[in-house]
């Protein structure tokens, strides 16, 4: 059956939104539960200090110039883009989601702007990009939502169904610990 492009483009577009909000989602849940100082030089420098002062003082990730702000994403999003071009992907869906990836620190600081440029405001007014006021929720106790920073669409869903939680409670019968909201991130 053929499928004309005008619907399976947007389609294609709001798939990617999604799994972009997803996948950003559970690496920064990931971030926030077990990244801890002292662990690893590298990610010491390029991760957990910035999260910790993130978390300790929410409106820090607005005082970086873009590359600063980005670099990380960008560059994890280019090593992406390399695996998926040696494997010979060709669908331009996971590379559109790799693209929209690249940028997520960027949605991330927007959600902590009370004035952002005026195509950003109206987006997040429609939830396509996350408002300041869906993702304050997660600098709240108990700092276990609202991972998700791309949209103000999946992470209602997932705390819902109580995704996260689940995902920890899966990771501890397998001997993890879930050291989320220690006092380094601003929790208790």
């Amino acid at each position: 059956m053929f499928v004309p492009p005008y619907v399976t483009i947007p389609l294609s577009v709001a798939g990617a939104v999604i799994a972009t909000d997803f996948i950003t989602g559970v690496l920064h849940w990931a971030e926030d539960t077990w990244t801890a100082p002292g662990r690893n030089a590298l990610l010491d420098r390029f991760i957990v200090r910035d999260n910790i002062q993130h978390h300790k003082t929410p409106g820090s990730i607005r005082a970086g110039a873009y590359w600063t702000t980005n670099s990380v994403c960008i560059t994890l999003a280019l090593g992406a883009a390399v695996i998926c071009v040696i494997a010979g992907v060709h669908a331009w869906p996971a590379y559109l989601v790799i693209a929209l990836a690249s940028q997520s620190n960027q949605i991330h600081m927007w959600a902590h702007t009370a004035n952002p440029p005026r195509p950003i405001a109206w987006l997040q007014h429609i939830g396509l990009l996350q408002s300041t006021r869906h993702h304050a929720q997660h600098h709240a106790r108990p700092y276990a939502s609202r991972y998700c920073t791309f949209t103000n669409y999946l992470n209602p869903v997932l705390d819902r169904i109580g995704f996260w939680r689940g995902l920890e409670a899966i990771f501890v019968r397998c001997g993890a610990t879930v050291t989320r909201a220690t006092p380094a991130r601003g929790g208790y």
